[in-house]
Parts: C-alpha cells; sequence; structure tokens
C-alpha cells in the first residue's frame, strides 16, 4: 500500500517547493497543507524539529528540507540512476542551498544591519548566482541530454528550477546570455507532470 504524504509548509515557494515539484514530477499524490503565518505560533512548538516544512508518512512526522526532499528524490527515482549520479545532484543542491542560506539570512536574520543584508543580497546577486550559472551552462553544453544529469530528470533539475523563480522576478534578463539553461529551464517546466502544476500553482514572492 503507497504512503499517505501531508506537507506542511507557509503559502510560499521558499524551502517547501522542492518537495511540492518533486512529488509532482513524480506524479505522486500528496495533500498540500499551506500554513497561514499567523497560525505558525500556535502550530510550532508541535512539530517535529520546531521548523517548516515537515512532512507526515502516515502516522509519522519528519522535518528539514532537504533531508525531507532526498528521501521524496530516493523513493521515486528522481535521485539519479548511479552512485556518481547521485553525487553529482548532491554537489549541485549544496550550491542552491547555500545560495537560498544566504538570500534567507539577509532576509530574515535579524542579526544583521540593513547594510549587512544588502552585502549579502549583493554577494549573491554579483558572484555566488552567476558563478552557479557558469557552471550550469557548462554541464548543460557538455550533456546533450539537456538534463543536468544523465539522461532524465532529477532532484537536481528541480532544486535548479526552483532557484530561479525568484532572482526572475526582479532580474527578467538574468539568463540573457544562458542559452542552453534558458532551454534547461524550458525543457523541465514543460514535463507534463509539472506543467499543469507549475500554471495553477499560487504566485507567491518568494
Amino acid at each position: 500500500m503507497a504512503p499517505k504524504y501531508k506537507l506542511y509548509y507557509f503559502n510560499v515557494r521558499g524551502r517547501g517547493e522542492l518537495i511540492r515539484l518533486l512529488f509532482h514530477a513524480a506524479g505522486v499524490q500528496f495533500e498540500d497543507h499551506r500554513v497561514e503565518f499567523t497560525d505558525w505560533p500556535a502550530l510550532k512548538p508541535n512539530t517535529p524539529e520546531g521548523t517548516l516544512p515537515y512532512l507526515c508518512i502516515d502516522d509519522k512526522e519528519f522535518g528539514e528540507s532537504l533531508p525531507l526532499s532526498r528521501y521524496v528524490a530516493r523513493k521515486y527515482n528522481l535521485a539519479g540512476k548511479t552512485d556518481i549520479d547521485q553525487l553529482q545532484a548532491d554537489i549541485i543542491l549544496n550550491h542552491v542551498d547555500e545560495i537560498r542560506g544566504i538570500v534567507s539570512r539577509a532576509r530574515n536574520d535579524k542579526i544583521y544591519t540593513e547594510e549587512q543584508k544588502k552585502e549579502l543580497e549583493g554577494r549573491v546577486a554579483t558572484s555566488l548566482l552567476p558563478k552557479l550559472l557558469k557552471k550550469i551552462e557548462k554541464r548543460l553544453t557538455e550533456n546533450p541530454s539537456g538534463y543536468l544529469i544523465g539522461d532524465s530528470v532529477t532532484i537536481a533539475d528541480l532544486a535548479f528550477l526552483d532557484l530561479l523563480d525568484t532572482p526572475l522576478k526582479s532580474s527578467p534578463k538574468l539568463l540573457d546570455t544562458f542559452q542552453k539553461v534558458r532551454e534547461h529551464r524550458k525543457k523541465i517546466s514543460s514535463l507534463p507532470r509539472l506543467a499543469k502544476y507549475l500554471s495553477t500553482r499560487p504566485d507567491t514572492p518568494i
């Protein structure tokens, strides 16, 4: 009997969106429970790790976004077909998570001054993100399948697709000099299992 899944996360993309994308790419049914920010203080003490997202698998609850993403990817054959493929996927995931972490701290962490937050955002925009785009462009140039790894969609493709959603809102020309990245984005977002979700999901700022 297939597991029953219920994902808890805010009504934004954020750190929960990769899990949503993985479920949709795999064609696996799950309940997408979107938590209102006003309800979070009351919910927080009862979550597995004190954070969102968390995932109910049948009657058990688990937290932390990256382990959950990797779990879904492994279970539904989206982690990479070989050990080396999975290693390469993890490397890309680490790059994506590094950028996400810096952006999140720049927006939310109260220990930083406004000037320090701007410096962090500037580091992402002028250094980390362009550096990653160049690496991905090179990888796609060397892989004729159009996927980041191997010849089928993996968690790496979905994580990279998700990462670019917010930067492209503020910088529509971000990919002008990255033809292969543009083609990859179109390819992944056009996958039948993803296309419907992407066209109907809530439009959120992050």
